[in-house]
């Protein structure tokens, strides 16, 4: 049932904020299979577990299984329902992240700097998502990588 698969990813996110990592991967896990043997491969529904199992893999610094699944959702949005949609720009600030944590800043900046640009299509300035991609961005050691912070 719908409703059982999206409270398993909701409890996925509460176990992951309160870093039970296993705990949340088994929920994510289990939410992700359930909406796949419903809704198939391809789904839109799938994006938000998919987001969760990335920004999981993240954490637990597994940015390989990350990109993996973030490049998944980052597809099915472009395809369902474009690049200029909040969801966009969260992958692609997810998968910048993923990129930074295996040493590539070159394509970290790159996705980040494209997450902002959605962003701050849609949001004002001090929006928390835009705020928040802007200290991802600053993370970055490249010359010039900072320079969007402010």
């Amino acid at each position: 049932h719908p409703d059982v698969a999206r409270n398993l990813n909701n409890l996925g996110r509460a176990f992951k904020e309160m870093g039970d990592y296993d705990g949340a991967k088994s929920k994510l896990t289990s939410a992700l299979q359930m909406k796949q043997k419903r809704y198939g491969e391809a789904h839109i529904n799938l994006v938000p577990t998919l987001m969760n199992l990335g920004d999981l893999f993240n954490l637990t610094k597994q940015p390989n299984k990350a990109r993996e699944v973030l490049s998944r959702a980052l597809k099915i949005t472009e395809k369902k329902i474009g690049m200029k949609h909040p969801d966009a720009a969260k992958i692609l600030r997810l998968l910048g992240n993923s990129f930074y944590l295996m040493g590539d800043l070159a394509t970290s900046e790159k996705l980040l700097n494209k997450s902002l640009d959605i962003l701050e299509q849609i949001y004002e300035t001090d929006h928390p998502y835009i705020l928040a991609t802007r200290a991802d961005l600053g993370s970055c050691t490249r010359p010039g990588a900072a320079q969007r912070i402010f």
